[in-house]
């Protein structure tokens, strides 16, 4: 247990799934000794959560929210600060998979994706931020981005890949305008691995999907959400802008279960770093299986 989550208030969003990173991650939070508001479109899997936490002695409330609408999130926002009276961290986290197409005049997916994934961390941001600010004491915010569009990019899923990498530009645009101002809140990007959530619906479909991606190249090892949770309450303690592991902290947090992954994953980052600099084609970072 770390005691620099005590007395602290958290908001999760995406957490009232019962496999979900945002579920984890509230618990977790709360287990540290955090105060926990936890928000969800889903208002019966909210409740049932909150109701879970709090039979088991934490200090949380729920929040039905929809990320993708602006003044869902005031309300959040509003009720957060009713009831606790601060918010130091914020995990931004809803999310919501999504394919795509690229060659017909289909629109209805991308923005439905980008609604989500991108305007709910930007939604977040823009009501979260400077409040937390304006308290003068340090704070986290932190966005769920994914490797599908960071690390490098899985041609397959367009939209999904697309707003992830759209996410971690936006939270490297917080981390300057933060520093620029002398803010004590502190941006963060997570970067899950494939985890088997509830993202897709049943998680034994991130099976599937696991298997997929072997098949085509993609080294892989999928995670719990309870061990993204634990790489998410790293990033905050350990101050890192990149809620991801290396080595030491995988061997820390998992003996070293996710090193054949990390090891993939820096091969397309710097694929990716020599092909924009010598100008050769995406063939070694454009992943996904053909």
């Amino acid at each position: 247990m770390t005691e620099q989550l005590k007395d602290q208030v958290a908001v999760v969003t995406g957490s009232g799934g019962t496999r979900s990173i945002g579920r984890a991650t509230a618990k977790l939070f709360a287990e540290n000794g955090a105060k926990v508001v936890l928000a969800d479109i889903n208002a019966d899997a909210l409740d049932i959560t909150v109701k879970e936490l709090q039979s088991d002695g934490h200090d949380v409330i729920g929040v039905p929210v929809d990320v993708s609408d602006f003044d869902s999130v005031t309300s959040l926002a509003d009720a957060a600060w009713s009831h606790y009276g601060k918010v130091d961290i914020a995990f931004l986290n809803a999310g919501v998979p999504g394919g795509g197409t690229l060659f017909d005049d289909a629109m209805d997916e991308w923005r439905r994706v980008f609604d989500v994934n991108f305007f709910g961390i930007l939604n977040g941001i823009k009501n979260f931020a400077p409040r937390m600010m304006a308290q003068g004491t340090p704070g986290h915010i932190l966005g769920t981005a994914s490797g599908a569009g960071t690390t490098g990019t899985n041609w397959q899923t367009p939209v999904y890949s697309t707003s992830k990498q759209a996410i971690l530009t936006l939270m490297e645009c917080l981390y300057g305008q933060l520093s620029a101002a002398g803010s004590l809140v502190k941006a963060h990007t997570v970067f899950p691995p494939l985890t088997k959530s509830g993202l897709a619906g049943d998680p034994e479909i991130m099976n599937f999907v696991l298997d997929s991606l072997e098949k085509g190249g993609v080294t892989t090892v999928l995670a719990e959400p309870e061990e993204v949770a634990q790489t998410v309450l790293d990033a905050i303690v350990t101050d890192n802008f990149w809620g991801s592991r290396d080595h030491d902290s995988d061997q820390r947090l998992s003996g070293g279960r996710f090193i054949p992954s990390l090891d993939w994953e820096a091969q397309v980052v710097r694929a990716k770093a020599e092909a924009m600099i010598n100008r050769t084609s995406p063939d070694a970072y454009v992943w996904g299986g053909k």
